[in-house]
């Protein structure tokens, strides 16, 4: 037979009871996540923590184009997205087709849209991986540009972009063949 103190007992108590809170807490939060993960109509696609594009429509799969069997045309799923835009007092949902372009100002990313101008605290990198495969361009190292709204290639100082709103977008060097044959020469 055991000859335990109480010492011994206290222990075991303490231990069983640490235990049985630990394996409780592990099975409530699996079922909190099913729960949430089975209820959820309007699946995050990238990036949930940080910035994610959301699809509005009630279709089963929102998965952002990345794979070589992505669909070649992207404006078709541009046009319904949404992109999280997070401020300091807000979450701001903006289509993708509604950003004419974005411009870094440090780590701020300031977002042109059709008919306002936010600024975000987050760096134009962030934003340039996200909409590259919406057909976003990194025509400079501080702008980034959604070709739908390029009116014209200005031969000016290299190489300028003019947008449909009139604003000129300086075109990098090394970047300045690239844009072209995106923009189809």
């Amino acid at each position: 037979m055991l000859n335990l103190g109480t010492p011994e007992i206290i222990l075991i108590l303490v231990a069983s009871i640490f235990f049985a809170l630990l394996f409780g807490g592990v099975v409530f939060f699996i079922v909190y996540l099913a729960r949430r993960t089975g209820t959820q109509k309007i699946p995050v696609v990238v990036y949930p923590d940080q910035v994610g594009f959301k699809d509005f429509r009630q279709v089963p799969s929102t998965v952002a184009p990345k794979s070589a069997d992505a669909p070649k045309d992207t404006s078709a799923l541009a046009t319904e997205l949404k992109i999280a835009l997070p401020q300091q007092s807000e979450i701001r949902y903006v289509k993708i087709s509604d950003i004419i372009r974005c411009e870094a100002d440090d780590n701020y990313t300031n977002f042109v849209l059709t008919t306002e101008k936010i600024l975000i605290s987050k760096s134009l990198k962030e934003y340039a991986d996200l909409l590259k495969p919406y057909g976003f361009l990194r025509v400079h190292q501080s702008h980034l540009v959604n070709p739908a709204y390029v009116k014209s290639w200005l031969k000016e100082d290299g190489g300028t972009l003019l947008l449909d709103n009139g604003h000129k977008i300086p075109v990098s060097k090394p970047n300045r063949e690239s844009i072209k044959l995106a923009l189809g020469k």
